[in-house]
């Protein structure tokens, strides 16, 4: 005669079997030899002895002990029966002494197959435990391209560091990222004592989020991660449950844009909508407004720092009296945070991080200090507490592309990237698509700065290149650079054109928006979990091409006309059909690529010659930036 237990297990288990019944679904253990359809013990390998997550045990390994359990182990046997009398029995030996014995289960995909123990996790399944020790076999599945598949040889990757089984990922790209965020540069095998201090720190996490009202709308392990993207696992590993269910609560849009896969909005347009008297009695202007720029370099050493540095200038100069901004200047050198501390506590009301490389500090700043709106340069992010920006430099590269094609005397121009991110195949291909319109020939020869030891100038003169896209920054204290488009005549270099950065134009509007009220507009959108990136191109201002005296009037004349009509949309520069390297037509005739699309590309197209750059020859600035913002890279990549 069954116990009590039992009894009440198996009507769990009844019950699962009526509801998933009436749900259309499997009732019974999932049988991996169903799934499989020749179990191959060649390509086992052995694990040994370890504690498994009960919620990661799937089901039988063999389709014949299925039908005695529901999905969830509970037991459906009569009472009467004698595997009901060994369930009882084992129970009671439980809450006696507990069950000592580890169990033999094979594991695939992150997921454990029962082969001897079956009545061993049902009881524990009843009991409410979380682990149970267990002799383990690894199937190992063949390679292929499938998304869980890859993202399972990620798993071994970090499993072969950490030791750790019970994180779990079906999508590519996770397992390298929370690796990089416990680990960084050290891929040293973990020792027990740490094995046992994460574990400690992750189920701390855990009940705190099954606490929270997001657990319904997330997996644990990707709050996990995004968690550990913002605030890092120093901070895990200091904080008690109920501070971690505050830090949960503030970062919420966060989550709730990964439980969605919210795309971001791309805000193309920076034309202002006139407000109503609605409008502006919701959300009132502001009187006056603090704004702050934090920058990674400094002026005097780089171009970029620089000309956001003129943008803050310009912002101060169109608004007057009605801002006060500052710089701070080498922020990573110091603690970001206690640099948004202190302008925090002084009443700053809007921050602008100009780097990728501040994204992380950002985003810890932007969860500590709610009321403070922060945006970041960057691209193809997805933070909805953290705005977005950066323009359709494209755009610009499109037009010297014209120039490049025009000036050249044999068809070889040169072109030179610095790293490869999202958006730069964008602008190579729209500079080949540019060169080609002006000139059927032409040939782009591709050349990356941030290689180690690359000989560009060699390469130009093997190839007779006469045209060339060079820098489009400066040494702020030099003018005398080769910058932009130059042509090569007679060993003589004459700089004719050159793209450029009016930050000036953003920034301005931007602080408009939060002193006319239209910026919180737009909250609710973020508070929902959605992120927002401002994407502007010609028609804003913020990109744009210089045109220099040495330019053939005809040119010139021919460039402002473009100009002109990528700025009024009349122009789609990448509208099919359009062909890359292999020949393969990337957009149809009928097609023209979205913003998306063009943010996303990473190929090149077929007047091209060079490549993206394998992440191994990389100079360390570059890897850097292309692990925050890179596009997929070759073999041999990160």
């Amino acid at each position: 005669m069954s116990d009590i237990s039992y009894q009440q297990a198996r009507r769990l288990g009844l019950k699962e079997v009526k509801a998933r019944t009436a749900r259309h679904e499997y009732p019974y253990l999932h049988a991996l030899e169903d799934e499989i359809e020749h179990l191959n013990s060649q390509n086992e390998v052995s694990l040994g002895t370890s504690r498994v997550d009960l919620e990661q045990v799937a089901g039988t390994y063999t389709a014949s002990r299925r039908d005695s359990f529901s999905a969830s182990f509970f037991p459906l046997l009569e009472e009467s029966s004698e595997f009901a009398a060994k369930w009882s029995a084992l129970a009671a030996s439980h809450l006696k002494e507990g069950i000592r014995e580890p169990i033999l289960v094979v594991e695939y995909l992150n997921r454990f197959f029962v082969v001897e123990g079956h009545k061993r996790v049902s009881v524990l399944r009843y009991f409410g435990a979380l682990t149970v020790r267990a002799e383990v076999r690894r199937l190992l599945p063949a390679r292929s391209k499938e998304p869980e598949i890859l993202a399972y040889y990620e798993f071994l990757d970090f499993y072969r560091v950490t030791q750790i089984q019970y994180i779990v990922f079906r999508t590519p790209g996770r397992y390298p990222t929370l690796l990089e965020l416990l680990c960084g540069e050290d891929r040293s095998v973990w020792d027990e004592d740490r094995q046992r201090c994460f574990f400690s720190d992750v189920t701390r996490f855990r009940r705190s989020f099954r606490d929270s009202e997001l657990s319904a709308k997330l997996t644990r392990d990707e709050a996990l991660l995004r968690y550990l993207e913002i605030f890092g696992y120093d901070r895990l590993q200091d904080r008690t449950p109920s501070e971690i269910g505050a830090d949960l609560a503030a970062i919420a849009p966060e989550l709730l844009s990964q439980a969605g896969d919210k795309r971001p909005i791309l805000m193309t347009d920076s034309a202002e909508a006139p407000r109503g008297l609605i409008q502006r009695i919701v959300h009132p202007p502001l009187h006056d407004l603090k704004i702050a720029f934090l920058h990674d370099k400094d002026p005097d050493s780089s171009f970029w720092t620089w000309s956001h540095e003129q943008g803050r200038l310009a912002v101060q100069e169109a608004l007057g009296d009605r801002v006060e901004t500052v710089s701070r200047f080498n922020v990573l050198q110091n603690d970001p945070a206690e640099t948004v501390r202190e302008l925090a506590e002084q009443g700053f009301g809007m921050i602008f991080t100009t780097t990728p490389r501040l994204l992380r500090a950002t985003l810890t700043a932007a969860a500590a200090w709610p009321e403070i709106r922060f945006l970041n340069c960057s691209l193809n992010v997805s933070h909805p507490i953290v705005r977005s920006y950066y323009g359709r430099m494209y755009e610009a590269k499109f037009l010297t592309g014209v120039i490049a094609g025009a000036m050249s005397i044999n068809s070889k121009i040169g072109y030179i990237c610095n790293y490869p991110i999202f958006s730069m195949p964008a602008s190579i291909n729209a500079f080949a698509l540019g060169a080609k319109m002006v000139n059927p020939e032409a040939q782009i020869i591709l050349e990356w700065s941030t290689i180690v030891d690359a000989d560009i100038g060699g390469r130009f003169e093997r190839d007779c290149v006469t045209a060339v896209s060079g820098s489009d920054s400066f040494e702020p204290a030099r003018r005398d650079q080769e910058l932009g488009v130059f042509a090569l005549r007679d060993g003589k270099r004459e700089n004719v054109a050159y793209s450029l950065w009016d930050w000036g134009k953003l920034y301005t509007q931007l602080a408009r928006s939060v002193l006319d009220g239209s910026w919180s507009e737009l909250k609710s959108t973020s508070e929902a979990g959605q992120s927002i990136n401002y994407f502007w191109g010609l028609a804003s201002g913020l990109v744009d091409v210089r045109i220099l005296p040495a330019l053939p009037a005809a040119t010139a004349r021919l460039v402002t006309l473009l100009r002109r009509e990528i700025a009024q949309g009349s122009l789609l520069l990448f509208a099919g059909p359009v062909y890359d390297q292999d020949g393969v037509c990337r957009i149809p005739a009928d097609r023209v690529l979205t913003h998306e699309e063009i943010l996303h590309m990473n190929w090149l197209v077929d007047n091209v010659v060079g490549s993206l750059p394998r992440f191994d020859q990389l100079n360390e600035e570059a890897r850097e930036l292309v692990r925050l913002q890179g596009v997929s890279l070759p073999e041999g990549d990160a």
